[in-house]
């Protein structure tokens, strides 16, 4: 008997708004990294000509992204992995704030 597994691959890109008055700092960038690891997606996060991967704390700050910068994510994985980072990428770069 041979089983095939088809596994659905998507490549999401997403634009976000640092929202954090302090912009990426140690905080958000290592819960975003661990939120990544988790997921299983491959991620790379961009401000301008910087790149980095989002499972890389240090990457994340050497962007150097502030207060209402602009990233970029691309995200590439499965479909509940790719919702994972888009929900962490809202959560730890562009938190609500409560009233």
């Amino acid at each position: 008997m041979q089983s095939r597994r088809t596994v659905d691959v998507k490549k999401i890109v997403e634009e976000v708004v640092v929202t954090d008055p302090l912009g990426i700092h140690a905080r958000p960038a290592a819960g975003l990294a661990v939120a990544v690891g988790r997921s299983g997606a491959r991620v790379t996060i961009a401000l301008g000509a910087k790149k980095t991967s989002g499972a890389s704390v240090v990457g994340l700050l050497s962007l150097g992204a502030t207060h209402n910068s602009t990233v970029t994510a691309e995200v590439e994985g499965e479909d509940d992995a790719v919702a994972a980072v888009i929900t962490a990428l809202h959560t730890f770069l562009a938190p609500q704030t409560q009233t």
